[in-house]
């Protein structure tokens, strides 16, 4: 595998991107020794300004709705702005605590970006054992997305669930939760033990801790502690091999009113999984 970290956050944070290509070397093995997935190729793993995030978010999803909309023939993209503007809304509200993200900033070129504003703001930039934990969870994500050739960010990220027939399907509480069980287990091998933010650092700033406190992200927090456990729950019995079928199965995906039952969504996994 090949990877290639473009710093473009600015020359004050030239050391982390020399840092990240070395924490890069030792987590991208692990995520497949992890997670029995192969990554892709190539990596790129981009520092960005904030404001540049934001602008390459506001072009790649106005273009993935239009694109999205001709594509599914799509008669009203009403739902459809109205799910981008809150998308973008909570996006620039939420920045400081955004520490890393895998994302086709350009379609059909998913890249992993670090946003250093953000760690700075979060007490985590000379932080490497979160910052291991942050490349193995994103690395899981493009791990994923090889895995299924493309498709099950495809469904994540869509703007016409019901056109393409997955609105029952809550793909982010699998991709979610599957990365978080990843970067565990990969910092477990690594520290001994699972590397924790529950709890923020000593050196967050005000502002992160206003949003690390917020009431959304503590909604947010409770799910990906649900779909973290039941992806445990489903590898733990029914075995790695079993659970990645889910890559190139779509009937595996969890149905939207299974996330909260665990067991629901083991049983699809069984010698007689539901439809």
């Amino acid at each position: 595998m090949q990877y290639l970290v473009r710093q473009e956050a600015g020359p004050e944070y030239d050391a982390l991107g020399k840092r990240l290509e070395k924490i890069a070397a030792v987590t991208a093995p692990l995520v497949t020794a992890v997670t029995g997935l192969p990554m892709p190729e190539s990596v790129v793993i981009r520092t960005m300004t904030v404001h540049e995030w934001k602008q390459a978010h506001r072009r790649s999803s106005e273009h993935l709705l239009r694109t999205e909309a001709l594509q599914l023939g799509a008669t009203s993209r009403t739902k459809a702005r109205l799910r981008r503007r809150i998308q973008l809304a909570v996006m620039n509200r939420m920045w400081p605590v955004v520490l890393g993200q895998s994302v086709p900033l350009e379609p059909g070129h998913p890249e992993l970006v670090i946003l250093p504003e953000a760690l700075k703001h979060a007490g985590r930039l000379d932080d490497d054992p979160v910052l291991h934990k942050i490349l193995g969870h994103e690395m899981t994500h493009l791990a994923q997305d090889a895995a299924g050739d493309g498709t099950v960010w495809t469904a994540q990220d869509t703007y016409f669930p019901d056109l393409r027939g997955i609105a029952d399907r809550d793909y982010h509480f699998l991709l979610e939760g599957h990365a978080y069980w990843a970067d565990q287990q990969i910092t477990t091998r690594l520290y001994g033990t699972p590397v924790c933010t529950d709890k923020p650092s000593p050196y967050a700033s005000a502002r992160y801790l206003k949003l690390f406190n917020s009431r959304l992200r503590t909604q947010i927090v409770e799910v990906q502690r649900r779909a973290t456990d039941s992806v445990a729950r489903i590898i733990a019995t029914e075995g790695l091999d079993a659970f990645n079928r889910v890559w190139t199965t779509p009937t595996l995906v969890p149905l939207k009113s299974e996330t909260s039952t665990p067991e629901l969504w083991r049983r699809r996994f069984g010698p007689h999984p539901a439809g």
